[in-house]
Formats: C-alpha cells, structure tokens, sequence
C-alpha cells in the first residue's frame, strides 16, 4: 500500500468514526432535550400549582424548588413524592413545611423521570436525564408496584 493510500484511509477512517459519534451525541442531546421541553409540560400540569411556575414554592405552604437544599440530597425520595405523594414534614432551607403532598398515581414512570429531569435541571444543576430504568427502580423501593 502506497503512503498516500493509506492517508487517504486513515482519515476516510477518521471521519466515518467522528461522525459516528457526532451523530450519538446528538441523538442524547436530543433526548436530554425531549425530556426537558415533556417535563416543563408535566410540571405545569401535576406541580406548578403548588410549587409554581418559578419553582418558588406558595407562601409557607408548599415549599420551594428553586434554591432548595433539599433538592441536591433526596432525589430519590422527591421520585417516590412524585408518585405516592408525601406526608411526612420537611424541612427545606432551614424551615419546615407540614403540608402534604397528594399522590400522582396517574404518572407513569417515564412521565416522573421526565419531571425529574426538568426540575433537575432547571433548579438542580445537572445536565443529564433521569433514566426511565432507574425511575422504575426506585418506584419499587419506595412501595410503587
């Protein structure tokens, strides 16, 4: 094989493997999108009501999403709140909240991991899907059948 033969390979190589993953990248990005834009409409739906279109919570009675420390340490527990609701008081920036949160048993797993993924990251900080497979997991762990 001549030298310029195999250059010629080499970077018809290259570009078929650059593609390749160019292309995949894009296929997640566009997932990680997809799920945003289903989640937003979600949330409006089954959340905002309470926690509000900002995220900001309602008054004293429901509390914030945005800027909450409570976010960052149970993102399983707000996957199963999600679903089966909540009773139990919490405490998110350093004030309690009594009220309870009403069950979504409508929801289906996909529909909560693109919820998560939303507020995940519109007030989390990640930039990555919550997986539909590990929202089913969890669901099971949390009495979800």
């Amino acid at each position: 094989m001549k030298k310029g033969s195999f250059i010629g390979l080499f970077l018809c190589f290259t570009v078929v493997v650059v593609s390749l993953l160019s292309a995949c990248t894009n296929a997640e990005e566009m997932k990680y999108k997809q799920y945003v834009i289903d989640g937003q409409a979600l949330y409006k739906t089954h959340c905002a009501n309470c926690h509000q279109l900002d995220g900001k919570g309602l008054a004293g009675l429901y509390p914030p999403i945005e800027g909450s420390d409570f976010l960052a340490k149970n993102k399983n527990l707000i996957i199963c709140a999600m679903r089966n609701g909540l009773q139990d008081t919490i405490t998110v920036n350093g004030k309690q909240y009594h009220q309870p949160m009403p069950a979504n048993t409508q929801l289906q797993a996909l529909d909560v991991a693109e919820i998560t993924t939303y507020i995940y990251s519109t007030w989390g900080g990640e930039k990555a899907i919550t997986d539909v497979k590990a929202v089913e997991k969890i669901l099971k762990t949390c009495g979800d059948k």
